[in-house]
């Protein structure tokens, strides 16, 4: 019978199809942000009543080395310091690789220099022109483009002899496009390589057969800040790894005058190219809350269930860890609407706000028994719009009391209505935001608050004969 209950349910919830309970008037499939009349008298609404424990915990890492079916990878560079939540590196490991093997080029090109293009998104504050210096290293580890890195993953990087030249740069005319050769370019930042590293790039390809032998030889490079330690920065750029040609994807550009030409708008270039059949990537992460009023929400070492405030961060760092225990003590019956909600909060201790502000969309996974975390089956199956767009999660503003206040609802009654019938001792959730800019957003919301607590509304209709 509760097999048969739970297939039943799950059924009508994949299918996204409207039917009615005997007796019932309203629709079993009901989206997050619409809600059935409570007059109606096989229909039950439980909401403040329920018990749900919230807290912050700290999710150290994620995956940053994967490649995207559908979109170009994106990865960001630089150092952030948010007054709330502390600092944040980022640094870009990669490798290129030249266009063709046994390579012929003049034996001393011009120049060369490495192309990040603009991704066309920077997170915090884009007002100001703010200035910073980054640099690319070399990488003296192996590197895999088969191994999907974390973003805690730390390989060996040269750190005495940097491969190029500093390059500061105006973090907000990023946006801006670039003339290069006497044409206009999509915007992209250009760091100068070393000639000595120049010339060393070249001799590897010459001498390498394939693309194993070449990064075999050349293991990789790291572009990261020159001073990881800055603490005036408010902005992080991000830049596409991939892309479809030269200027759109990162590379090394070899720039050389053939023939005697000295008309710098005819120079040749060569580009050594990130591919993502042969070349490893990832995005290196890391988060400093020593010092800062985030601190005691993500490091806590006590056993409470809730805090007043919860904290979230794009993975890597903080996240909403959300348990719902006594789902078991409800009737099993049809769950009509499961939605949480999750209500941002303001402190006068987060000077930051307003320029570091909060993801669009919030993103539930569920959390099993040994702690691993699993797809819900609402957002079952993932490869289609469909199941996020049934669950929501969107950010919107709503009055609360006379009070305009920023909430997000998702729609979970899928996983509700298995914790009932399955008599689960709890429903875990973790949640974060997008994975799209990794590192970027963040929110301070309710969890146990007087006024904004976390809470799940749950309608259900009773199943008659």
């Amino acid at each position: 019978m509760k097999n048969n209950l739970l297939n039943l349910a799950t059924a009508l919830l994949i299918s996204g199809l409207a039917i009615s309970v005997t007796g019932c008037k309203e629709d079993t499939i009901i989206k997050a942000g619409i809600t059935p009349a409570s007059d109606n008298i096989f229909s039950n609404i439980i909401g403040d009543t329920l018990t749900i424990y919230s807290k912050t915990v700290e999710d150290d890492s994620i995956v940053t080395g994967y490649t995207p079916t559908n979109s170009n990878i994106i990865h960001g560079v630089g150092t952030l310091t948010d007054a709330f939540f502390g600092r944040t590196n980022w640094g870009i490991y990669m490798q290129v690789l030249p266009n063709a093997a046994n390579l012929t080029l003049p034996t001393t090109p011009d120049s060369a220099v490495l192309i990040l293009p603009y991704a066309g998104f920077s997170w915090g504050d884009t007002n100001k022109n703010v200035t910073e210096e980054f640099a690319v290293y070399r990488v003296t580890d192996d590197m895999s483009k088969d191994t999907a890195y974390f973003s805690k993953t730390k390989k060996a990087v040269d750190w005495s002899n940097p491969v190029s030249e500093p390059l500061s740069v105006n973090l907000f005319n990023l946006k801006d496009s670039v003339k290069v050769a006497g044409s206009n370019k999509a915007p992209h930042m250009r760091i100068k390589l070393k000639a000595a590293f120049m010339n060393e790039l070249l001799a590897i390809a010459k001498a390498a057969n394939n693309s194993g032998e070449f990064i075999n030889a050349m293991k990789g490079l790291y572009i990261v800040a020159k001073d990881t330690n800055n603490n005036t920065i408010k902005v992080i750029p991000y830049f596409y790894i991939s892309g479809a040609s030269d200027y759109s994807r990162a590379s090394v550009a070899f720039y050389y005058n053939e023939n005697g030409n000295t008309d710098p708008n005819k120079v040749s270039t060569n580009f050594f190219s990130f591919t993502t059949a042969d070349c490893a990537h990832y995005n290196y992460i890391s988060r400093k809350y020593d010092g800062y009023p985030a601190y005691p929400y993500v490091k806590q070492t006590t056993g409470q269930q809730s805090d007043s405030i919860i904290l979230m961060q794009n993975e890597p760092g903080a996240s909403f860890d959300i348990r719902i225990p006594y789902l078991k003590n409800l009737p099993v019956a049809i769950i009509n609407k499961a939605q949480l909600v999750i209500t941002k909060v303001s402190l006068a201790s987060d000077p930051d706000a307003g320029i570091l502000y909060e993801p669009s969309r919030l993103y539930p996974v569920g959390v099993d028994a040994s702690g691993k975390t699993y797809t819900i089956l609402d957002r079952e199956p993932v490869d289609v719009s469909g199941p996020l767009d049934f669950i929501d999660g969107n950010r919107r503003s709503v009055t609360v009391n006379g009070i305009t206040v920023t909430q997000w609802h998702i729609n979970i009654p899928r996983e509700v209505q298995k914790a009932i019938i399955n008599k689960s001792d709890e429903l875990h959730l973790r949640i974060n935001g997008t994975v799209t800019y990794p590192g970027a957003y963040r929110l301070i919301a309710g969890g146990k608050h007087s006024t904004y607590k976390i809470r799940l509304n749950i309608t259900y209709s009773t199943i008659t004969k």
